[in-house]
């Protein structure tokens, strides 16, 4: 009988598929996530976040008070298994020697499927260092949204908003947030509607909100630190992460800028890579965030390899095919998400219409 660690070797000789992972969370959403997963139709509802190839706690747990945010994997002979107990037992093959180094044996990034139904709260996360001092944790939580549907919800727009009009202070703020001025609070942010395909930052620090009724790739630090100013205060203790106003005020960054300047900094200009016949790889994301983590797009019209040794958690955008290497073939569609080993070579190629593939990676180890 083959013992567990022999068990996960075997599995991660081929694609890990990562199923639907739904968490309860603060805000209503999630259809439209579900839509794009294949699944049945569902009502927007609390359980609003899919966390994909998540080797990170969520902050809150359950309504029956279990953990939530690791993400399972079904290993054959072995059940599921959470893929962070895979990336700690075998982290060469996982993450590459280079990047476990580096970084330890972890993936480095946290991968999420959101669909708010309506408007998410204005809400703010650390920075490193911060996070470091105040939280004991070494990583903060700058994060990008790949931005996959945008409907609006038939009175307004899909928008975001993101990063301080000049003017702005601390104890102007704070007053506004002690007063639970809510409106007051959400028009002191840059505001701009978006569209299906647009990548956008919000760095660490710098307050923002989305909605209503928009669906995105979100891939982030790999934390669940958040504080939420814009709240009714029927529970300031998680909206601070219980360390009270004074001192969760202090997180944000209160840096004004022009519109211009903000959206310069936030909306990413993509890249191409490389390009092998009719598909390219392109890199979704500026340089200044790669040391956070990295992104990038497979447009496959016929087919590409990859092989760069990187651990990934891959989203199929759009489209069908197959990933193809030593383990077979295996056949993808639009919804489907995969951890995809670094010790993994692929090809992915396109089926009966061009399939394109986001590769949500950790930080650039140079």
């Amino acid at each position: 009988m083959l013992q567990r660690r022999d068990l996960l070797r075997e599995a991660v000789r081929r694609p890990l598929p990562l199923a639907y992972h739904p968490l309860q969370r603060f805000y209503e959403g999630g259809s439209l996530t579900r839509a794009f997963r294949g699944l049945p139709e569902r009502r927007d509802d609390w359980w609003s976040e899919d966390w994909v190839g998540s080797c990170t706690r969520a902050g809150n747990d359950d309504p029956d008070g279990r953990p939530q945010g690791l993400s399972p994997v079904d290993v054959p002979g072995a059940g599921p298994v959470p893929l962070a107990e895979i990336v700690r037992a075998l982290p060469e093959q996982m993450v590459g020697a280079r990047f476990a180094g580096t970084w330890g044996p972890i993936t480095g990034v946290l991968v999420k499927l959101l669909s708010p139904a309506g408007q998410v709260p204005l809400h703010a996360h650390p920075a490193r260092a911060w996070a470091r001092r105040h939280l004991g944790s070494r990583f903060g939580k700058t994060e990008a949204w790949i931005l996959l549907d945008t409907p609006g919800d038939g009175r307004e727009p899909a928008y975001a908003g993101i990063g301080f009009a000049p003017g702005i202070d601390r104890d102007w703020f704070a007053g506004a947030v002690r007063r639970h001025d809510n409106k007051a609070i959400r028009g002191t942010l840059h505001r701009t509607e978006v569209r299906p395909g647009e990548v956008y930052v919000a760095h660490a620090g710098v307050p923002h909100y989305l909605g209503p009724q928009i669906s995105f790739i979100e891939v982030q630090e790999p934390s669940d630190h958040i504080v939420i100013p814009e709240t009714d205060g029927a529970d300031d203790a998680a909206a601070t992460m219980g360390l009270g106003w004074d001192l969760a005020l202090d997180m944000i960054d209160y840096t004004g800028a022009g519109a211009g300047q903000t959206f310069a900094r936030a909306r990413q200009q993509p890249r191409v890579l490389r390009a092998s016949g009719a598909s390219r790889e392109t890199r979704l994301l500026h340089d200044d965030v790669l040391g956070f983590f990295d992104a990038t797009a497979l447009d496959v019209a016929d087919e590409i390899e990859v092989s760069d040794g990187r651990f990934c958690v891959a989203v199929v955008e759009a489209g069908d095919g197959w990933l193809e290497g030593d383990f077979g073939r295996r056949p993808i569609r639009r919804g489907e998400t995969f951890a995809l080993p670094a010790s993994l070579p692929v090809r992915v190629r396109a089926g009966q219409e061009p399939v394109r593939v986001v590769r949500c990676l950790g930080p650039v180890v140079e």
